[in-house]
């Protein structure tokens, strides 16, 4: 062999060595990024069960017999949802009526009340409110959403109303803000559809573009709750988030349990609710220093609030 094929035989032998390194190479950074991604999809899976802060459902000393307790009025007897603004005053709505309060929330007095309508006040199946922004949300169980500003004491406001496929059935009782995705999220009481069984489903509303997502944010599987909640039932009746912790309080007062939920679903922790303490769960809301609020109905006697503080 002369030396010039000897100086072919040995470049072609050059690019095939540098073929082979570069192909491993790829596979190595397909197999990277693939492992990249499991590792991504376990850290969350692994935020999801960890807290930015206080505000964990073990925070909270929720077996508690003696919690601190504030009555209410009997014009708020039937109270069902509680939110509070930006600057930790406290609104309240009743049950049939579009009457909203401003509360105390350490003495339980009205300190205003205004209307939805003009001149006649509006009627409905109201179930939650929250607040976003400046403004009010109100839910009635079958879905419809209710926008308006706060008014002065004894003023009637204008509103806005926004149709979702939710209907009656459903039984939407709970409503709260989720300012990570800038919607709200609607709590079923009873199933989400046929295709959820007795699974209980959280569905989101886009405060974007003003539609309710058709996939729900949460599905909350029935085989989860039932054989540690009371009675074996958990029939949502308020939702709302942490500020603390990022994640969701479920309340239900069918079943007397509370659940805390991650940004993704996962059900973190449960507690059940004392039923000395706790009548009628009906709302539930956090301060802005991550204490908690859960109202209860009074059954036609007294309705209050009981106030559980973060532990320190």
């Amino acid at each position: 062999m002369n030396a010039y094929k000897l100086k072919i035989l040995g470049f072609l032998l050059i690019l095939m060595v540098f073929s082979a390194i570069g192909c491993g190479s790829k596979k190595q950074g397909k197999d990277n990024d693939i492992k990249d991604k499991i590792t991504t999809v376990k850290e969350q899976k692994t935020k999801d069960k960890m807290h930015e802060g206080k505000g964990s459902l073990s925070d909270y000393d929720i077996s508690s017999l003696s919690p601190d307790r504030v009555d209410l009025p009997s014009e708020l007897v039937e109270v069902s949802g509680i939110t509070f603004t930006d600057d930790n005053r406290m609104f309240a709505h009743g049950d049939e009526d579009g009457d909203i309060y401003e509360i105390n929330p350490a003495g339980g007095n009205i300190i205003k009340k205004f209307h939805l309508g003009s001149l006649l006040v509006i009627k409905g199946d109201f179930e939650d409110i929250t607040y976003v922004n400046g403004k009010f949300y109100l839910v009635e169980s079958n879905g419809k959403l209710y926008e308006f500003s706060e008014g002065s004491n004894g003023e009637f406001v204008k509103y806005k109303t926004y149709k979702t496929f939710l209907t009656g059935k459903n039984d939407v009782e709970g409503l709260c803000y989720d300012n990570e995705s800038n919607s709200l999220l609607l709590a079923c009481k009873e199933s989400g559809g046929k295709e959820y069984g007795k699974d209980k489903t959280v569905y989101s509303f886009s405060l974007d573009n003003l539609e309710l997502d058709e996939v729900p944010r949460f599905i909350i599987s029935a085989k989860d709750i039932e054989n540690n909640s009371v009675e074996g039932k958990f029939n949502p009746s308020g939702i709302a988030k942490n500020p603390l912790s990022g994640t969701f309080y479920i309340i239900a007062a069918r079943g007397n349990t509370l659940l805390e939920v991650s940004k993704s679903g996962e059900i973190l922790d449960q507690a059940d609710l004392p039923e000395k303490i706790h009548v009628q769960a009906e709302g539930i809301a956090f301060k802005n220093d991550g204490t908690l609020y859960i109202s209860n109905e009074g059954r036609d006697k007294q309705a209050y609030i009981v106030v559980y503080k973060i532990n320190k």
